[in-house]
């Protein structure tokens, strides 16, 4: 099996690395100017699961929000039309990488299934296998059997499961559920907001070393948002987790942790570290085959950074590998001339498996964004390669692009506070979008939080509403304009806006953000739908407890 252009792993980073090159292949081929050959570029998508996941939403699939096939699409959808060809294999390794000065290079595949072996040969390569929760779980005792990772669909469908189990179980025992969250970054708090949306009644408890986004712009949101929803935070480390006794349907897992500080809504009980159920969010690190190294080489023959493990790319994202002996601060031999490059592989990589050299910027976030934004370098400079080839050997004056350096543009954040509410956060200092959405969160923020309270008296004063058990939203649903209904104190919290409104912006932008005109169209609706269809559910829920 063959191709030109090979590329490893189906997520963020692999899938829209493989849909910009086959858009601007074809865009190219219509320049009369471009060195872009006739033929088609033949691209093979390599991922071992038959769908794409779109991260970002796996919290809103785990509550109810959104749809599988939302979150969750399957690749031959995605790809139809497109030319480029899935192949449902896990890659092992590329064993002529180091030996090799060829254009041309193979790798080791396993098909999925069948265990099969293959070999895929390409001239250019790209690495996009992401990043799982193992190494980190590994390092914990009792963490890998006793914990509820979140980082795949089957982990959202299995968390899904789990708290389906823990309803099941507080209508046994009439005691509300006990869930522990570990890890205070989004993912932490997305899923900690996101649980304790599905089970108000459950004691939800974010686990974290540190104040939660302690240093980001949510840091003040946030700390007030989790204690208006009532999730606890506990600042502490994870020392192990150990599986006890308490009963068929009562609490089996003890948290050994180091020195605590719990701050919450709710008082916490004398026996908090035993938990009905442990969701891991805390770190992750590069994936297999990545994770499989020694030395500061791994099976690909591509050099690492040793802190993370993960690849070590340069300013154009391009892999560093075992005849290359630049350094992290050795820039000239970074900048090679045009002919010594092309006697190296041309492997790139990008996403949460890769880490840019320091001496070229600050580290880049792992975030779908981030990866988003790299897929478009890696393949404006695959086809730079591409272009630079087919000139040589058509012997043309006319001048090609340029490889280009990837830059993180700091577009801001947005993240679930549970059900239909997210916040979104403006642009950090440094970032050219900063003027424009700092100013527009704040007016929106001031001016939406003014409608709550004035909607909220309006009812609150109404005596038809008293005389039906009309409530504000915010007190019925938790629903909000703006940041009043979650607690949110606006003086405090410049540049982010949180509520409903806020929720219903981050659906339609992850729409926009979906890899097909289909894919979005559909997320649209689905948003709406699956909104609607929870918040009638949760209606019902209040009124049956009523009762």
């Amino acid at each position: 099996m063959s191709c030109d252009v090979a590329i490893f792993g189906g997520g963020f980073g692999g899938l829209y690395t493989a849909l910009a090159l086959t858009t601007e292949f074809r865009r190219k081929q219509q320049d009369p100017f471009s060195q872009t050959p006739a033929k088609n570029l033949d691209i093979v998508l390599v991922d071992p699961s038959d769908r794409f996941v779109f991260l970002p939403l796996l919290y809103d699939l785990t509550v109810g929000t959104a749809t599988e096939r939302e979150v969750c699409p399957y690749y031959k959808d995605i790809l139809k039309g497109t030319g480029i060809r899935h192949v449902k294999a896990r890659l092992d390794c590329m064993p002529d990488m180091v030996e090799s000065s060829s254009l041309c290079h193979s790798a080791n595949l396993t098909i999925a299934k069948s265990g099969l072996q293959t070999q895929l040969s390409f001239q250019s390569a790209v690495v996009a296998v992401g990043a799982t929760p193992e190494s980190v779980l590994t390092r914990v005792p009792g963490a890998m059997n006793l914990t509820q990772p979140f980082y795949t669909r089957e982990h959202a469908i299995q968390t899904q499961d789990l708290l389906q189990e823990l309803e099941r179980k507080k209508e046994i025992n009439k005691q509300p559920p006990r869930i522990a969250v570990v890890g205070g970054g989004y993912g932490g708090v997305e899923l900690a907001a996101c649980v304790k949306r599905r089970i108000p009644s459950g004691l939800v408890t974010l686990l974290t070393r540190t104040p939660p986004l302690q240093g980001t712009r949510a840091e003040p949101l946030i700390d007030q948002a989790l204690s208006k929803i009532g999730v606890n935070i506990d600042l502490c480390g994870v020392e192990s987790i150990e599986k006890v006794d308490m009963g068929v349907e009562g609490p089996s897992v003890r948290i050994q942790r180091t020195t605590s500080k719990t701050t919450s809504s709710t008082a916490a009980n004398n026996d908090d570290e035993v938990w009905d159920a442990v969701l891991w969010t805390a770190g992750s690190g590069p994936a297999y085959p990545v994770s499989n190294y020694s030395s500061k080489y791994n099976a690909l023959g591509l050099e690492q950074v040793s802190s993370s493990g993960r690849l070590k790319v340069d300013k154009n994202l391009r892999c560093h590998w075992g005849n290359n002996e630049a350094t992290a601060d050795d820039d000239k031999t970074i900048k090679m001339n045009q002919k010594a490059r092309t006697s190296q592989p041309s492997i790139w990589a990008l996403g949460d498996c890769a880490e840019m050299i320091h001496s070229y910027g600050p580290t880049v976030p792992k975030t779908a964004s981030a990866a988003i934004q790299q897929a478009d370098v890696v393949a404006n400079n695959i086809l730079h390669e591409i272009s630079v080839a087919n000139k040589k050997r058509s012997l043309s004056s006319s001048s090609s692009s340029s490889p280009q350096a990837f830059e993180f543009q700091d577009m801001g954040m947005m993240m679930s506070l549970g059900g239909p509410n997210a916040a979104i956060l403006a642009p950090m200092q440094d970032s050219i979008f900063k003027p424009l959405f700092t100013p527009l969160l704040d007016i929106s923020r001031v001016g939406l939080g003014f409608a709550d309270e004035v909607l909220t008296q309006v009812i609150s004063q109404s005596p038809v509403a008293e005389s039906m058990g009309i409530k504000a939203p915010s007190d019925m649903l938790g629903l909000s304009f703006g940041g009043y209904g979650l607690g949110v104190d606006t003086e405090t919290t410049p540049g982010t806006l949180a509520g409903t409104l806020a929720g219903a912006a981050r659906r339609a932008v992850y729409a926009v953000r979906m890899p097909t005109n289909q894919q979005r169209a559909y997320a649209a609706a689905s948003a709406a739908l699956s909104t609607v269809t929870a918040l009638s559910k949760e209606v019902r829920d209040n009124k049956n407890d009523k009762e």
